[in-house]
């Protein structure tokens, strides 16, 4: 079943029927075949959907990235809100410049998305915004290009900053939509401050964000062959300059949980994610320590945080031979796990 944002834009099919048209970040792969119009590009800055997407239909454009190539121009774009809101501001910058004048721009998502603001975000395009329907706990709200759009670069959005932690200092760059956009979260940082003594070798920050684990951890353990994984586009970009900006050679993949990634690491380091978008969603901290043991070497160990609400120590557990708590605070818990049974 699709999901209700994109059942919104399935009730209004008709607006997609003609011309060439840009869908942005999809929350489902089948979106496309219900729409009905084979003239439909994809961007897509989640690694997931992506991947599902160009599986599911051969007949749609697709594209992941941090940004969208501005050299082609559209009849039509709409996007699926995103969580943050500078994200959707973001996107809608990038969007803008691909799109004709008098070009549909649209905004698509659930109410507690923040939608409701979409006519706001969109005045900065179109003289009259209109909400086109309303659904599902969603809405629908669009107008026409009506403004010339600056030149999108994504380089203006980037921030970079100097952070510290255990006493290191350095630098990580940052966009909207990123983890914490700009700043350290607390759990990464209860995590690298309580670090227990852990083998180098190869190692894996799963679910880097900006990369402040990797790049952390290549500072501080000259002998390891650090890799980051993410499944966010944005993510992803902001790891592969933070890791420049500290003149680090880190290899950074865009990956759907574990299944793009070449084993063997001795040593996983992570503050796995519980949200897809604004949902709360376990299931991809769950699949990863579930099939962690076929990326661990013989001696190899995890490292991770987790949020105190979250009951991850029965499922480890479960999949390692020896658990041990080495650091606990009001909010967050530091697990040392050795290699799965």
């Amino acid at each position: 079943m699709l999901s209700p944002a994109s059942q919104v834009l399935e009730r209004n099919a008709e607006l997609f029927s003609t011309g060439k048209w840009l869908l942005v970040n999809p929350t489902d792969a089948h979106v496309c075949q219900a729409l009905g119009n084979s003239n439909i590009a994809v961007f897509h800055q989640f690694y997931d959907i992506y991947q599902q997407s160009k599986q599911a239909g051969k007949t749609a454009e697709h594209t992941f990235g941090a940004a969208y190539p501005t050299n082609q121009q559209f009849d039509g774009a709409v996007i699926y809100m995103p969580k943050a809101k500078e994200h959707a501001k973001m996107l809608l910058a990038n969007v803008a410049a691909c799109l004709k004048q008098g070009a549909n721009l649209l905004l698509v998502g659930e109410n507690k998305s923040g939608v409701k603001s979409a006519d706001k975000m969109l005045e900065p395009y179109c003289e009259q915004v209109n909400k086109i329907d309303s659904a599902r706990h969603c809405a629908l709200y669009g107008g026409q290009v009506s403004k010339v759009a600056k030149p999108f670069v994504l380089a203006q959005w980037q921030t970079t900053q100097t952070i510290e932690i255990a006493g290191l200092q350095y630098q990580i760059c940052s966009l909207p939509g990123v983890f914490n956009h700009g700043q350290v979260d607390t759990g990464t940082r209860v995590l690298l401050e309580n670090l227990p003594p852990y083998h180098g070798g190869r190692v894996l920050d799963f679910g880097c964000g900006a990369g402040i684990i990797g790049c952390f951890v290549a500072l501080t353990k000259k002998d390891t062959k650090v890799v980051m994984s993410d499944v966010s586009a944005l993510a992803v970009h902001c790891a592969k300059q933070s890791a420049l900006l500290n003149k680090l050679e880190i290899d950074v993949v865009a990956s759907n949980g574990l299944q793009d990634l070449s084993p063997k690491f001795t040593t996983v380091i992570t503050n796995p994610p519980f949200h897809t978008g604004i949902q709360t969603d376990y299931s991809v901290t769950e699949n990863f320590i579930a099939g962690l043991k076929n990326y661990l070497t013989s001696e190899g160990s995890l490292i991770l945080v987790a949020n105190q609400f979250l009951r991850y120590a029965e499922l480890l557990e479960k999949r390692f031979k020896a658990v041990n708590l080495i650091k606990q605070t009001t909010q967050f818990s530091v697990y040392l796990c050795q290699r799965s049974k």
